[in-house]
């Protein structure tokens, strides 16, 4: 859009930050920390909010030469090309992981020891990249949750608008300067002013079809991440005339459970080393292999001729199976034995490989099992697709099993080019004056994304894009609106968190806790006596899960007001809830004193 006389602001930041995932959180937090009054906007309903960084592990890219470190990733884009600053930018900064985590949390980052030899071996250097993480566990949402704490923190500098999908940029007639955004907010179209920038940290297109049919060439993947990715920011990137770049990259982890949902199951077993073992494949369409089964994952790519690509997609693959090895799966007593029972339980049965074939509309799969055979009983060596044969073993008798499998997507890499300072390109290689981007929507990567750096790149990306965005920048018209939040109470800010927000009386105190399992703290008050006798806990605020967390927190209540202390057992079950609750209730006493 372009800006007229006509457009009336409702209100004015100093730096808009669209999109509330990991680099949008890191932006809002440094713009921020720089003097700034942001506007955080997300289109997800609050506790939908985090992006992909929702569903991360936390690992982050770590490493101590520059010159060896710039070497591997140079191999990793070949023969792509990439933008020489950019990419000196960020492994300048990857050799500063560690500092970062202590200076900007106050934690001493751990190397997670995985892949010690790098996810390309092959590579020179490949021992130049190390991952570390910041906290316990992986996949468990703990990442999120301390980059979002960061957030609330600064509640004070930062307004949150949840359930405000952004429409379109704001440019000036002049010079393309971006002076803000349209959004939608409560089905009201609302004009949003920024004095010094807007950032762009909305994700990749992982759930618009059409942008994986185009740019990826896919027919069809299962997301595995965030369901908010849509791709919006590819489309606010071309109206304002930025030039695009990595459209094509992606990553993945394979397969996943086909039942045609949003978010599919068993995204990882890919990953899973006693589940390809034995008499099973994977067939393509016609009932054929592809690809090896038992190579290792490296985010969806997969050994080409001597390169790595992205596995082949096919419309509707399944993993086959004869009744020796469902019966080894049934039995299987590894860490994923659970997971492995659930997933066979899908599997489609047949008594013969012709009558099999004809349930899954795959035409060649009598001769593929035939020519499986052939290679584990006869020639001993898998000559076309190099799976090791000590985990072949010929499909014998029947009845014979198909599972629909389904090709997957984590997230995607393309959006609109940026340069060393995140400032987004135009298509004559010029700055959009005051337009940023940070995160995986236009990240540095080429091809063949590389495990742990897309953290790397939003705890970077999202602070250089925060901080420049927050430099003052020359007036370009007058803003009349109010800075900050309006007066109107539908563009105050969403974020509710901060005891502030919670009335107290006499003998009582407020304490809330954001380490449960849902994003939206738990907020108590609690009632004492004059003799420090707790008389009542009020729960104000909780989504935990309600089967196991809502049910926990009335035991623990309970449990607390007969003890007269929160120092009472964790519900089973529920640990995380209960200690998040009784973490609430100790500062709401604290709070009282």
């Amino acid at each position: 859009m372009i800006y007229n006389s006509s457009t009336k602001w409702d209100a004015v930041y100093d730096v808009i930050v669209v999109g509330f995932g990991g680099a949008g959180a890191g932006a809002a937090r440094f713009a921020a920390d720089n003097g700034s009054k942001v506007l955080l906007v997300d289109s997800a309903p609050e506790g939908s909010e985090g992006g992909n960084t929702r569903y991360a592990g936390g690992a982050f890219a770590y490493g101590t030469s520059f010159d060896n470190l710039k070497d591997y990733y140079k191999q990793t884009y070949y023969p792509f090309d990439y933008d020489a600053n950019a990419l000196d930018a960020f492994v300048e900064n990857v050799l500063k992981m560690k500092e970062y985590s202590k200076k900007y949390f106050d934690i001493e980052a751990q190397l997670t020891g995985r892949r010690p030899n790098g996810e390309y071996p092959e590579y020179r250097h490949s021992d130049s990249m190390q991952s570390q993480s910041m906290t316990k566990g992986m996949y468990n949402g703990g990442f999120w949750k301390l980059l979002r704490r960061e957030v609330y923190k600064r509640l004070d500098k930062i307004d949150i608008w949840f359930n405000s999908p952004v429409e379109h940029l704001i440019q000036s007639p002049e010079d393309g300067t971006v002076l803000g955004v349209s959004l939608k907010r409560d089905n009201q179209t609302r004009f949003v002013a920024a004095k010094n920038g807007v950032v762009l940290s909305c994700g990749g297109f992982e759930n618009n079809q059409k942008m994986v049919q185009n740019f990826l060439g896919q027919g069809s993947l299962a997301p595995i991440g965030s369901l908010y990715n849509q791709g919006k920011g590819i489309d606010l990137a071309i109206e304002v005339g930025a030039q695009l770049w990595h459209m094509s990259n992606y990553d993945s982890h394979g397969l996943s459970l086909r039942q045609n949902l949003p978010r599919e199951k068993f995204a990882y077993m890919i990953n899973w080393p006693t589940l390809f073992n034995g008499s099973i494949f994977i067939a393509g369409d016609d009932g054929t292999r592809y690809f090896r089964e038992d190579e290792e994952d490296r985010h969806g790519y997969k050994y080409n001729h001597g390169n790595w690509v992205m596995i082949p997609n096919q419309n509707h693959p399944h993993i086959i199976m004869d009744q020796k090895q469902f019966d080894q799966l049934s039995n299987d007593t590894s860490n994923k034995a659970e997971q492995i029972k659930e997933l066979i339980s899908y599997s489609i049965k047949a008594d013969t490989i012709e009558e099999l074939a004809k349930k899954i509309d795959a035409p060649k799969l009598s001769e593929e099992v035939a020519d499986f055979n052939y290679l584990v009983n006869n020639l001993k060596r898998d000559m076309f697709l190099h799976r090791k044969i000590d985990t072949m073993r010929s499909l014998g008798n029947g009845p014979y099993y198909a599972i629909p499998v389904r090709h997957n997507i984590l997230h995607t890499h393309g959006g609109a080019r940026r340069n060393e300072k995140c400032e987004v390109i135009d298509l004559e290689g010029n700055v959009i004056p005051h337009l940023y981007e940070a995160g995986e929507l236009g990240d540095i990567f080429a091809t063949k994304y590389i495990g742990a750096n897309s953290i790397a790149d939003l705890l970077i990306s999202g602070k250089i894009a925060g901080e420049n965005a927050s430099i003052p920048k020359r007036k370009i018209m007058e803003m009349d609106a109010i800075s900050g939040a309006s007066k109107l109470d539908e563009l105050k800010s969403d974020a509710k968190t901060s005891i502030e927000n919670f009335a107290v009386g006499k003998n009582q105190g407020i304490g809330l806790s954001s380490n449960g399992i849902s994003d939206i703290p738990i907020v108590v008050r609690v009632s004492v006596d004059g003799k420090s006798k707790i008389k009542n806990i009020e729960t104000l605020q909780e989504k935990e899960s309600p089967t196991l967390g809502g049910k926990a927190i009335p035991k623990l209540t309970k449990e607390i007001l007969a003890k007269n202390n929160p120092d009472v057992d964790a519900v089973s079950g529920a640990t995380v809830t209960s200690h998040a609750f009784k973490e609430a209730v100790e500062m709401a006493l604290k709070n009282i004193k």
